[in-house]
């Protein structure tokens, strides 16, 4: 078993620790990455990811297969990952959501997140308004149709679609501009 309909069907017969079982290695990275771009963090990123699963095990019962379990995740990381920001910036703590860093699995974090590419990368993203970032690295990073996005979001394909046409058009000009140069 290792698809999401394995996981509801285990959910329906109240299996819910084999559900988990399946659902943490199946999205472990996905919950990691997601939780990167809100917090800037590994060791924070980590930490969340472990408090999302804890959520969403609390929160099983409630799962109902109406929407895919990687957007109900994905709802959740976001959600915690906006209150563990407010937490913070009213402590004073204030964290920067104009960069970005991607993840893999975690022998290599730190060569990623230490590349050249790596920083390019977060340079080129910090161009782009928070939701127009949000919504290309869903779409061109996490590979996901327009259609999880949406459902992710609570916003209009057609609104994804013109976010994801803009962000496009604003890397390719930044690369244009910094193709007549120097990438730094």
């Amino acid at each position: 078993m290792n698809s999401d309909q394995d996981i509801v069907y285990l959910l329906e017969k109240g299996k819910n620790h084999e559900a988990m079982s399946i659902m943490m290695p199946n999205y472990k990275r996905f919950v990691h990455s997601t939780a990167m771009r809100y917090l800037k963090d590994d060791d924070d990123a980590k930490d969340m990811t472990q408090e999302v699963f804890i959520k969403a095990y609390n929160s099983l019962d409630y799962f109902r297969g109406d929407s895919k379990i990687q957007t109900w995740l994905y709802a959740i990381t976001r959600n915690l990952c906006l209150n563990a920001i407010d937490k913070k910036k009213r402590k004073g703590n204030s964290i920067q959501m104009d960069t970005l860093e991607l993840s893999s699995d975690d022998r290599s974090d730190r060569l990623v997140n230490e590349s050249e590419f790596s920083r390019f990368f977060k340079q080129c993203m910090s161009i782009l308004p928070e939701k127009q970032r949000e919504t290309f690295i869903l779409r061109h990073i996490e590979e996901l149709s327009y259609e999880e996005i949406s459902e992710m979001l609570g916003t209009s394909i057609g609104g994804l679609k013109a976010n994801y046409f803009q962000a496009v058009q604003k890397l390719s000009q930044y690369l244009s501009s910094k193709k007549e140069g120097n990438i730094q």
